[in-house]
């Protein structure tokens, strides 16, 4: 008998909007958080931070997944994520907030649990970043920051003694492993991504749903537009009740799409040759016909007409 199969997250999730959009919001909440408690009490400032970091649940962080392949990729992600808020364009005071997260999170990783969990060995981080998290501690003299140079200095030792650091070439040649995060972008259904530009030979059904409701508009206000003789009054009455019944097909299969729009073109045919060749509304049966044979059956926006 087989054993019972386990959900396991795959890697990618780590990497795509989902989880990193999250966990740069969060890393914002720490930072605002700590900046509050900082300005009412700056005595103690790592164990301020060990208290927040406690109190926001990041302690539970190292055990949401424990399958050592999705593990690495979740581990590398989230201390990537901490880096990006310690490059020199940030404030110091933030900087430093990063800081105490990586080190925290960097040290804190379980290496006597049961059954053993995969464990990062080494940070990678471009070699002109490293350059300047050196200097970070320089940042820290102003009397507002002051209280922080010493932790800050500490933890910098702390992990350079430790060779933790693995050095990348300069983060304008993109050396990290994604280039960039979030590498896969998670995009809710009915949206639609503005930065993946579509195939232009290819038309989704929802875009054909949408150029068949627009012909029908357009057809509507060529109706509206004509003569308001009694004639031409009929002729819009039958062609609303040919558009309610074709929106009513729309979204089934492609067979009733293309008969309700057929229906509509025919029911404009046998009132034109009712009515004659001189109603002004005959344009807007031109633009069906025009629609119809460009579109393979079904209604469609048409540039002419």
């Amino acid at each position: 008998m087989s054993s019972r199969g386990h959900v396991v997250l795959q890697p990618a999730y780590f990497t795509s909007s989902i989880y990193v959009k999250a966990l740069r919001d969060d890393i914002t909440t720490l930072v605002h958080t700590f900046h509050e408690r900082y300005q009412q009490d700056n005595t103690k400032p790592f164990a301020l931070f060990k208290t927040l970091w406690n109190g926001q649940g990041w302690k539970w962080m190292h055990f949401r997944v424990f399958d050592s392949r999705t593990r690495e990729t979740f581990l590398s992600t989230t201390i990537r994520l901490f880096l990006e808020r310690m490059v020199k364009t940030e404030a110091p005071f933030t900087r430093t907030v990063a800081l105490f997260a990586l080190y925290t999170f960097f040290n804190t990783q379980p290496t006597s649990s049961a059954p053993t969990l995969y464990t990062l060995s080494n940070i990678p981080i471009p070699v002109d970043h490293y350059n300047s998290l050196i200097v970070l501690p320089t940042a820290l003299t102003t009397a507002h920051l002051a209280p922080l140079q010493p932790f800050a200095s500490y933890a910098i030792g702390s992990l350079v003694n430790a060779s933790v650091f693995h050095l990348l070439p300069s983060s304008e040649l993109g050396a990290l492993n994604p280039r960039e995060v979030p590498r896969e972008i998670f995009v809710e259904e009915g949206l639609i991504d503005s930065n993946q530009p579509k195939k232009k030979w290819h038309t989704s059904k929802r875009d054909k749903v949408i150029k068949a409701r627009t012909a029908l508009d357009a057809v509507g206000r060529s109706l509206e537009q004509a003569s308001p003789a009694p004639e031409a009054r009929r002729t819009a009455l039958r062609y609303e009740e040919q558009k309610g019944r074709l929106l009513r097909e729309i979204g089934s299969d492609a067979t009733n799409l293309r008969e309700a729009s057929e229906g509509v073109a025919q029911r404009l045919r046998e009132a034109q040759e009712e009515q004659g060749e001189n109603v002004q509304a005959w344009a807007g049966l031109a633009r069906v016909e025009t629609a119809l044979e460009s579109a393979g059956g079904m209604l469609r926006l048409h540039s002419s007409g």
